[in-house]
């Protein structure tokens, strides 16, 4: 057995190693997890449902499997996970962050994510917190609050995946699912002091759900405190299923394998760093962040080149970005629209103004996002030519209050919060925030991207600057 701070705050990897070697059985694990939750959460607001009665069932079924040595278990076996509310799981109501869905009845049905995570071994205990309908770079709404951040609760962990990175961060499980549509997973990691992986566009089946996901850009992932953990749950979760036509079909790789690959014998990468975007103004810490990663690229002996590539429609960056939300208002409000309709009021006010304006989207306006979309295709296929991977900042600037960012002050500022990630939801490419230490007590971090389908290069690479980074963790 190892001691409570150490089950805190051990990766997924450990844990899932002691529970194989009969260290540590499933039911001291979840034991420990719940009671954890019980202490630590009151202060975050990260959990929003809990079973931990079932919790406990499915341990000890767990424990009775490793114990018996029973053939067929999963590579997560045992191991306690969250997820966020805007995915099923069988057992909870699925809130998706807002007041309208808070009475739903419990899913019948697992997500095809979820349900992969189960067929692993992996034990579902509860539900992560998230703004209406993931419409938000901080985590609140009316039905379970505001989530704080572990490293200071007067500010926010992010959003839209700000519970699990909250979770996770704060050492309450060692993995917890997450969804990036602009910058939702990495965004709250970068907040957190910890891994967000954005797979590329298919790499992880969605559904099944009633609508399409819009416009193809919003993909499943999670959140870990290590690469490694990344790269297992991505072994877990990858590969095509018929439920989604989008879906890719399985890499062929393994991704935990490519990852171990790369420490021992690490290949020469060719590295883009890039800084503003011609749109964003890093604040100190995150710019000093990305010169050190830079710099301990080069001393590992990669090629690490400067640009000052400038995105496409740069000068009107505020203006796109507001035609993005607004198509995006029109893809959620065509997933909720029947209740939307019927209960206009159950919504959150501001959300539900939101939703209004997805009705108010013209062909004009599609015809500008679509065309400012494949200009963004041509760029980044641009940056890639001669290049392995891209090196930013994954945010601007530090956490801002768990009440939300000054927006006006951001646009002013160039400190968009979504200024260096939403562009790769757009585009499709793997990408991953990696923790950087830290600046005034709080996570820096930065942003790896990688061409079109080679998340294990990403990873690896990951891995090769985590192993140059001191691990911290938030006093709880």
């Amino acid at each position: 057995m190892t001691d409570t701070t150490d089950l805190s705050y051990a990766s997924a990897s450990e844990l899932l190693d002691l529970m194989r070697r009969r260290a540590l059985s499933p039911t001291e694990l979840m034991r420990h997890t719940l009671e954890r939750v019980r202490k630590v959460d009151p202060a975050l607001g990260s959990v929003v449902r809990l079973d931990p009665e079932r919790a406990l069932a499915q341990a000890a079924e767990a424990t009775e499997r490793l114990a018996r040595d029973t053939p067929g278990s999963g590579p997560l076996t045992g191991l306690p996970v969250l997820v966020k509310d805007g995915e099923d799981a069988a057992g909870f109501p699925t809130g998706r962050g807002t007041r309208a869905f808070l009475d739903t009845p419990p899913a019948a049905h697992d997500s095809l994510h979820v349900a992969r995570l189960r067929a692993a071994g992996a034990l579902v205990i509860g539900k992560t917190n998230l703004p209406p309908m993931g419409a938000g770079v901080h985590t609140a709404n009316d039905a379970f609050g505001t989530t704080r951040n572990p490293w200071n609760t007067a500010l926010s962990p992010g959003g839209s995946s700000g519970g699990s990175a909250a979770a996770v961060a704060a050492g309450l499980v060692a993995l917890a699912t997450a969804g990036d549509g602009g910058g939702s997973t990495r965004v709250p990691a970068a907040l957190c002091g910890i891994v967000g992986l954005k797979p590329g566009r298919g790499r992880i089946p969605h559904g099944p759900s009633r609508t399409t996901h819009w416009p193809h850009n919003t993909v499943l992932g999670c959140v870990t405190r290590t690469v490694r953990d990344t790269a297992l749950h991505l072994d877990v979760a990858a590969g095509h299923d018929p439920a989604d036509p989008y879906s890719l079909p399985a890499p062929g790789v393994s991704y935990r394998q490519a990852v171990e690959a790369a420490l021992s014998r690490p290949p020469r990468l060719r590295v883009r760093v890039l800084r503003t975007f011609g749109v964003a103004d890093p604040r100190p810490p995150q710019f000093a962040a990305l010169e050190e990663a830079a710099d301990a690229l080069r001393a590992q002996g990669h090629q690490v080149v400067d640009d000052d590539a400038v995105l496409p429609g740069a000068a009107d960056f505020p203006l796109t970005l507001q035609l993005r939300q607004k198509v995006l208002a029109r893809a959620r409000l065509t997933s909720v629209l029947d209740t939307f309709d019927a209960r206009p009021e159950s919504f959150e006010p501001w959300f539900a103004d939101a939703l209004e304006q997805g009705r108010t989207v013209t062909v004009e306006e599609l015809a500008r996002y679509w065309e400012h979309r494949a200009r963004l295709d041509r760029w980044a296929a641009g940056l890639f030519d001669g290049h392995d991977l891209l090196l930013t900042p994954t945010v601007p600037c530090p956490a801002w209050p768990a009440e939300g960012p000054d927006i006006a002050a951001a646009i002013h500022d160039r400190t968009i919060p979504i200024a260096y990630t939403s562009v790769f939801n757009d585009t499709g490419h793997p990408a991953l925030s990696l923790p950087a230490g830290l600046a005034d007590g709080l996570p820096r971090a930065v942003h790896l991207v990688a061409s079109h389908h080679r998340e294990d290069l990403l990873l690896a690479a990951a891995a090769l600057l985590e192993r140059s980074t001191e691990v911290r963790h938030p006093a709880l």
